[in-house]
């Protein structure tokens, strides 16, 4: 059953991934959908609790992004909503954390070839993506 989890986050990060880079920003629409998606397929299988508790680092992410002033984007703490309903709470932090890295890393490097300035903003849910082909990939090779 994990591979309908697999693939619905994937599908959702690939589209989402490609909308904030084109548009810095993601489709709400698009988030529901896989909303409605995660906690019905979590409902039939009777594992809704764990996903409403992945919900939380979602929440936290959106605090962030009011308290901030969106330097952290809503975007960003709607994505990980979503992505803790698909998840649960340690899987989704655990994507979290993979997914900073890996954005440090990438605006590290675009700061050294100088396509990127101190200060400027890079879209984030790609890394996310990245992060979760990453952990896929791991999780196979076991």
């Amino acid at each position: 059953m994990r591979v309908i989890y697999v693939a619905g986050l994937c599908l959702l990060l690939l589209i989402a991934s490609i909308e904030d880079l084109r548009h810095q920003r993601v489709n709400p629409y698009w988030l529901l959908l896989h909303a409605g998606f995660a906690i019905a397929a979590r409902s039939i299988l009777g594992e809704l609790l764990p996903g409403l508790a992945g919900v939380t680092i979602g929440l936290l992410l959106l605090a962030a992004a009011f308290v901030s002033r969106q330097k952290v984007g809503y975007g960003d703490g709607l994505v990980f909503v979503v992505c803790g309903l698909y998840l649960g709470f340690w899987e989704n932090f655990s994507l979290l954390f993979m997914s900073l890295v890996l954005c440090a890393l990438g605006g590290l490097a675009l700061m050294l070839i100088g396509k990127i300035k101190k200060g400027q903003t890079l879209p984030f849910v790609p890394f996310v993506m990245a992060a979760f082909v990453c952990a896929v990939v791991f999780e196979a090779l076991g």
